[in-house]
Order: structure tokens, then C-alpha cells, then sequence
């Protein structure tokens, strides 16, 4: 079972994470001119809560709630007067777990999993930002000045928003699972069925090979379940995709736009006119070929897609005989099973050349006056 790390929702993250560097460069700016009158604002609390709040959407709480405890709660570790950069990084980690919580705009509040990756990414990464700070002010900025706050709040903020990251990943330790259950939500009609009845065979064939005993017959058999769920999904996309082509466009309405062509050709009494509706009748015709090609491959992916669940019905059945065997002869029986269930799938596979080649759109045709 191959390990799956989804990235979802970026654009929320990069525009996530340009709020709090805007943010933080606010703050930046304030600390830079208290700075003018001797006061002294370092990043460490600052940087982190200006980037919080900045950034953060409330999801089921109030907005001023949310606010007051991003500003609040980041400050409670630096009463207990622990030594650098314990309190900053303890203060990242719970701002990043509010909006990891609370704070993304979602329908429904983050998952705890994600909430308390997010908060362990901040507290690490609250420091390593505080140690860049000091590095480019002991080596390019100095301490002193408007640009060394800005840059140092920015580093900061930077370091923070990074740390939020693990809000917008998802682990999932079968890959050809989790893309099943993506899918069962993206399609429709008898391919969402036959997709869904796919990913429940695959978790059941599965269940009853991780029943035997470890053996390198037991991978390869469990590699072989794998490849024939995964050609069902692909199957299942491409169908889709086909699907949606053939939905933008009706087949009976450039049928009927080719025939008026062709009724205003023959009604035209102007050579060079009747020439041109022809060709425009003739370029419509072979979009209408196109169009019968693309409903006859997505009829085929369709048959392909009931024979490949099939071959999985086959699988799940052919599981039963070795459950019901002695444990000592179960690792020969996967190991023929294998080899069997991988005998059927590569039958299917092979689609014929019509429908493995690329389809090429009609060429334009050029009309000459």
C-alpha cells in the first residue's frame, strides 16, 4: 500500500500566507517608528499574533472572539517566564492551532490531526524564523532601523504562515483508496456506480490479503488488487472526462445547423456563396464525426469499465476458496492466485488501436473567396 500526501486548497494557503506577511509587516512598521521613541517591540510575540490575525477567517465563531483569542492566547506562554525561544515557540503553536481550528473560513472546523500538525510545524519553524532575524541583522541589517523591523517581522511572519501548511494536507496511507473516494464524489451517473462498487471490492480483496500470512506472495497479490482498482479509476476518469466533453456540445443541434447550411447552399444563386456555405456545411460534418467518435469511445471506456469491475467480482470470489484453506498453504495459494488474477487482468488492458490513439480534433478548413 502506497503512502498518499495530497496538497488541497493551495490557493487558500498562498493567499494564507500573504495576509500574514502583510500582517506582519504592519506590525513591522509600528515597531519601527516605536522604535524612534526608544520602545523596544521585538518579533517574537508580535510578528506571530499580527500574522494570526491578519490571516485568519472565522469558521462557526465569532469574528471578535477569534481575534481576541489569537491575541490572547499566543501571549499566555510568556508570563511563565521561560527561557528563549521556548515561550515564541510555544505562542506559534497556538496561534497556528487556532486557525488551524477556527480560523480557515471552511464550513466545518479543522480536523484534529491537522490542527495539532499545524501547531507542531509553527512551534518549530517560530524559532528557526527568529534565528534567520538574527542572523541578517547580526550580518546585513543591523538592529537598528525602519528596514531591519520590517524584514525581521517579515521573516517571522513568514517562518508562521509556513507553519500552517499541514492545514491544507491530507495523509492517506493507501493511495488507490483515497483516490477512490475522491472519485466516488466527482462522478456521476452509472460510472459513479460502478467506481463505488470498485472501491468496495477493492476493500474487501484487500482485507482478506492482509488476512495471510507476510510473504512476498502476499505483496505481490496485494500489488495485482491494487493494479486492478486503479485501472477501474482510470477507466472511471476517463469516461468522465469524455462525458463532459460530449455534454458542452449537442449532436443534434449541429445536425441541424449542417443541414440549413446545406439548404442555403442550394437556395443561393451566388457561386462564390453557395462555395463557402459548403465549406462551412463541411467543416460542421466533420465535427459531427468527431462528435460520434468521441460517444463511441466513451460507449467503449464504459464497457471496458463494466468488464474491469467484473474482473474485480472475480477477484473477491476467487479469495474465498483461500480463506477457507490451512494457514501453512496459504502463502502457495496467494502466490498461484497471483498469478491467476494477474493473467486476468492483462487481458482487458490491451484497448485496440482505434481507441488507445490519441484522438485528433477535425482540421479547420480554410475558405477561399
Amino acid at each position: 500500500m502506497a503512502l498518499s500526501l495530497q496538497f488541497f486548497h493551495r490557493e487558500e494557503f498562498e493567499s494564507r500566507t500573504l495576509r500574514a506577511l502583510g500582517g506582519a509587516a504592519c506590525m513591522g512598521l509600528v515597531a519601527g517608528a516605536a522604535e524612534r521613541l526608544h520602545v523596544n517591540l521585538g518579533p517574537g510575540y508580535l510578528a506571530v499574533a499580527a500574522a494570526a490575525l491578519a490571516c485568519a477567517k472565522p469558521t462557526g465563531v465569532h469574528p471578535m472572539a477569534l481575534r481576541l483569542a489569537l491575541a490572547v492566547v499566543p501571549a499566555l506562554p510568556y508570563f511563565f517566564e521561560a527561557p528563549d525561544p521556548v515561550p515564541q515557540s510555544i505562542g506559534g503553536a497556538l496561534a497556528a492551532a487556532l486557525v488551524g481550528w477556527v480560523g480557515l473560513g471552511r464550513e466545518h472546523p479543522g480536523k484534529p490531526a491537522t490542527v495539532a500538525a499545524s501547531a507542531a510545524a509553527a512551534g518549530v519553524l517560530v524559532p528557526l524564523g527568529l534565528y534567520v532575524q538574527q542572523v541578517l541583522e547580526a550580518r546585513f541589517l543591523g538592529s537598528t532601523g525602519m528596514l531591519s523591523a520590517l524584514v525581521s517581522f517579515l521573516v517571522v511572519g513568514l517562518f508562521w504562515g509556513i507553519g500552517t501548511l499541514p492545514a491544507n494536507v491530507t495523509v492517506e496511507l493507501d493511495a488507490v483508496e483515497a483516490r477512490g473516494g475522491r472519485l466516488e464524489g466527482g462522478l456521476q451517473g452509472e460510472a459513479r456506480d460502478l467506481s463505488a462498487r470498485a472501491l468496495s471490492l477493492y476493500r474487501q480483496c484487500k482485507a482478506s490479503v492482509l488476512k495471510l500470512p507476510a510473504s512476498p506472495e502476499r505483496s505481490e497479490l496485494l500489488g495485482v488488487v491494487e493494479k486492478l482498482a486503479g485501472e477501474c479509476f482510470s477507466l472511471a476518469e476517463a469516461h468522465h472526462g469524455l462525458a463532459a466533453q460530449l455534454g458542452s456540445v449537442v449532436a443534434n443541434d449541429v445536425d441541424a445547423q449542417v443541414r440549413e447550411l446545406r439548404q442555403r447552399a442550394a437556395a443561393t444563386q451566388d457561386a462564390v456563396a453557395r462555395r463557402q456555405l459548403e465549406l462551412a456545411a463541411s467543416s460542421l460534418g466533420e465535427e459531427l464525426n468527431h462528435l460520434d467518435v468521441l460517444a463511441r469511445r466513451s460507449e467503449r471506456l464504459l464497457a471496458q469499465l463494466h468488464a474491469q469491475v467484473a474482473l474485480m467480482e472475480r477477484a473477491r470470489v476467487s479469495f474465498i476458496g483461500v480463506q477457507g484453506s490451512e494457514l501453512g498453504a496459504k502463502g502457495a495459494q496467494a502466490a498461484d492466485l497471483a498469478r491467476k488474477l494477474k493473467q486476468l487482468g492483462e487481458a482487458p488492458s490491451s484497448a485496440p488501436a482505434e481507441e488507445a490513439a490519441p484522438l485528433v480534433p477535425p482540421q479547420s478548413t480554410r475558405l477561399t473567396p
